[in-house]
C-alpha cells in the first residue's frame, strides 16, 4: 500500500517542482519595477509605421503619425491594473502641461476585446482626455516589448527611445518632464 502511495506522490512532487521552477524562470525573465528596457537608444519608427490600432471611436490610427507632432509618450495600461491607475493622473498632468509645446501622449489600452467597452466610460469618469487606442490583439504590446503593465516609452520626434520603464513610481512626472524638455517647443507665454 505504501509503495502505491509513494508512486502517486512522486509524480505530484515532480510536477510541483516543475511548476515552481517554471515560475522562477518566468519571474526572472520579467522586468523589475522601474527597470530600463533594452529599447532605450534604438528607434521604433519602423515598428510604429506598421502598427495601426483603433481609437475609442473605431478609427484606425497609425502610431507613427504621432511622431510628426513632437515627442511621444506611449503608455501601456489596463483598467484592472492598479499601478496603471496610479500613474494615470501624472500622465494626464504631463499631457495638460506639455501638449501645447508639442508633447503627444498615447495611452495603449490592454483590456482586450471583451472589456473594450469599459474603457471610454472609465476615461470620461476620471477626466482623462489624452488619446487612447485599443490593442485588442496585443500586437503593439508584443512588438514594443511591453512586458508588464504599466509600461511607459518616451520617444523623441524621430522615434528614438529616450526612456522606458515598467511599473509605477510616484513622482515620475518630474523625471519625464526633465527628459522631454529639450525635445519640446519653447515655453509658451502665459
Amino acid at each position: 500500500m505504501q509503495h502505491r502511495n509513494r508512486r502517486r506522490t512522486m509524480p505530484f512532487a515532480a510536477s510541483l517542482a516543475a511548476i515552481v521552477g517554471l515560475g522562477i524562470v518566468m519571474a526572472t525573465s520579467l522586468p523589475t519595477k522601474g527597470e530600463e528596457s533594452r529599447l532605450v537608444g534604438g528607434s521604433l519608427r519602423d515598428v510604429l509605421e506598421r502598427l495601426e490600432l483603433p481609437d475609442l471611436e473605431g478609427e484606425m490610427l497609425r502610431l507613427s503619425s504621432f511622431l510628426d507632432r513632437g515627442p511621444v509618450i506611449l503608455d501601456f495600461w489596463a483598467t484592472w491594473c492598479k499601478p496603471c491607475l496610479q500613474a494615470m493622473p501624472e500622465l494626464q498632468q504631463l499631457y495638460e502641461d506639455l501638449s501645447p509645446r508639442g508633447l503627444q501622449v498615447v495611452a495603449i489600452n490592454e483590456d482586450g476585446p471583451r472589456n473594450a467597452a469599459k474603457v471610454k466610460p472609465f476615461l470620461k469618469s476620471h477626466g482623462y482626455d489624452f488619446p487612447v487606442v485599443l490593442d485588442l490583439n496585443r500586437e503593439a504590446q508584443r512588438q514594443l516589448q511591453a512586458l508588464a503593465l504599466p509600461t511607459t516609452l518616451v520617444l523623441d520626434p524621430q522615434g528614438v527611445v529616450l526612456h522606458s520603464s515598467f511599473g509605477y513610481r510616484p513622482g515620475e512626472y518630474e523625471k519625464l518632464r526633465a527628459l522631454l524638455e529639450p525635445h519640446l517647443d519653447a515655453e509658451l507665454d502665459e
